[in-house]
């Protein structure tokens, strides 16, 4: 959706390298009532996408994490490390347009320490390695039925299924992801609306004078929307198209909601989209703005680190600002989904 994600991200390899050796594992440490962080990566079928949807799913477990380097970011997991037993609730990660799914990595590892498990799906055709759907149907309709496929897929895992708590299932979208929460939750986009929008709007790069560039090229029109009743609560970051909901398809969503806004974005126009679903979603969604850009959003880089998809102006503080967000996170779930 964004092309200064996809210069960011698109260049970047996907390699998995060593750990640097100025990291401390002293930094990977948790409060000794929290669980550590275990990772499954599984393909995940969908009907409709011959490869699958690959996917990483993160769990809690008590074997000790091997960080590791994911491009410019940290990880701090397990591979396969032996799950805690018990029921726990689901939350499944959508990433943005030309998105990776380790940019939110430290939202996955946050929350499995608070008890839950995470499923992080690479959005088929919409994502760093491949961007052929981005700014189509096979992105802005398909998304959703990768998140249903996830659900499903997560659910019959031999691993982590049974782990799974069917009736406590939420979402966290970033950007796309968050148009993504919005057509799982129910919300119908209107593409037409492109149009008005436009005229209002001409120079908005990712909608009207570049990205999209005014309209949605349909490659699938067999396609439809997938919501999905098991999604509970959603939180949604910098979500992307809020405009493109007509009021009565928001007045439909009542499900709980969590909604964040960059106050310095310069990705999402304001106020057409947060503040847009804010005013006509059939619940009123919980709403916090803070400091930064589009990117403020996308894990901090560890110390030494100094790309530009993990560099803030003078005076932004990332991590104090994800310390906030995560609180909020939690305190949401925890009151909408255990």
């Amino acid at each position: 959706m964004l092309k200064r994600i996809a210069l960011c991200l698109s260049a970047a390899t996907l390699l998995l390298v060593a750990v640097l050796p100025s990291v401390s594992q002293a930094q990977f440490k948790t409060r000794p009532d929290q669980p550590n962080v275990g990772l499954r990566e599984v393909v995940l079928p969908d009907n409709l996408e011959p490869a699958g949807i690959r996917t990483w799913l993160w769990y809690p477990t008590r074997v000790t994490p091997h960080p590791w380097m994911a491009n410019a970011y940290l990880v701090s997991t397990r591979s396969n490390a032996a799950p805690l037993p018990g029921r726990r609730p689901l939350i499944v990660l959508s990433h943005g347009s030309f998105g990776y799914v380790f940019g939110l990595h430290h939202f996955a590892e946050y929350l499995v320490h608070q008890g839950y498990i995470v499923a992080t799906p690479e959005h088929p055709h919409d994502n760093n390695s491949d961007s052929s759907g981005t700014y189509t149907d096979m992105q802005l309709v398909g998304r959703s039925r990768h998140i249903a496929r996830t659900i499903d897929g997560v659910l019959r895992d031999p691993v982590i299924g049974p782990l799974v708590d069917p009736d406590k299932i939420g979402m966290v979208g970033f950007s796309a992801g968050g148009f993504t929460a919005l057509t799982v939750l129910g919300g119908v986009p209107d593409f037409s609306l492109l149009t008005d929008y436009c005229k209002k709007v001409p120079d908005d790069g990712g909608a009207c004078s570049g990205g999209l560039e005014g309209k949605v090229r349909i490659l699938r029109p067999d396609w439809r929307q997938t919501p999905d009743p098991r999604v509970k609560a959603a939180v949604i970051m910098a979500p992307g198209y809020g405009f493109m909901f007509p009021r009565p398809t928001l007045q439909a969503i009542t499900k709980p909601m969590l909604i964040f806004r960059a106050a310095q974005d310069n990705a999402i126009r304001h106020p057409y989209s947060e503040q847009w679903l804010v005013d006509n979603l059939g619940r009123k969604p919980e709403y916090h703005v803070v400091p930064g850009e589009h990117l403020i959003f996308l894990a901090p880089c560890p110390p030494g680190r100094h790309d530009e998809i993990c560099s803030d102006k003078p005076g932004i503080d990332r991590r104090a600002i994800h310390a906030k967000i995560d609180d909020l996170m939690r305190d949401f779930f925890e009151r909408n989904l255990k």
